[in-house]
Formats: structure tokens, sequence, C-alpha cells
């Protein structure tokens, strides 16, 4: 399946697309990453990637910034760190649903009709 096609497909469908550098990139809104689609010429597979990775390594982060506030006695700032590394930990769930979501979406519009 070309870019191109799947790209007017998603559209068609109702998800939020658009082509950007040879790549179609799809996003579900605001609490969720953006997910890219690209075609692998060498095997001629679709490739889904999100950047799931860094955003969870800075959640950790933040929550270990969060039990530091606390043994400083810094209730307001280590709420807010705690919240804030929550939230990222939710982004990322809400992410691999969504993209399970759209594998499934992409392998339906790939099988032949009979």
């Amino acid at each position: 399946m070309e870019l191109t096609s799947l790209q007017e497909a998603l559209n068609n469908n109702g998800f939020n697309d658009m082509m950007k550098n040879g790549k179609v990139r799809v996003t579900f809104g605001y609490a969720t990453l953006p997910i890219t689609i690209e075609k692998d010429l060498s095997n001629d597979t679709l490739n889904i990637s999100y950047p799931q990775l860094f955003q969870i390594l800075i959640a950790m982060l933040m929550l270990v910034l969060a039990f530091i506030s606390l043994g400083n006695a810094s209730f307001a700032w280590a709420g807010i760190e705690f919240a804030v590394g929550i939230y990222m930990f939710v982004s990322v769930i809400l992410t691999e649903m969504s993209a399970k979501e759209l594998r499934q979406h992409i392998r339906q519009m790939s099988l032949p009709e009979t």
C-alpha cells in the first residue's frame, strides 16, 4: 500500500493525519503522542513508530524528583512533579492503545475484499 493512498484512506475514515517528509503522521488528541507511519522499501512493509521510550524516561525522572522533593519538605512542588509524571505514564498508555487501534485498522484495509 502506498503512503498517499493510506493517508487518503485514513483521512476518509476519520483519522487526523497528514503527510510530512514522506511519512504519514497521525494524531489522536492532546493526551497522546503523534504516531508516524513510514514505508520500509526493503521489506515492503509499513512501520508504525512513536517516541514512547523518551517519554517513559522523563516520567520516571519526574516521579523520582517528586520523592526527592517530598524528602526536602517541598510538598507543593512534589505534588506538581508527581502529577506530571503520572500524566506522562497515562499518555504513554493512551498512545499504545491508539497505536493498536491504528494497526488493526491498517490491517483491515490491507485485507483483500471477497
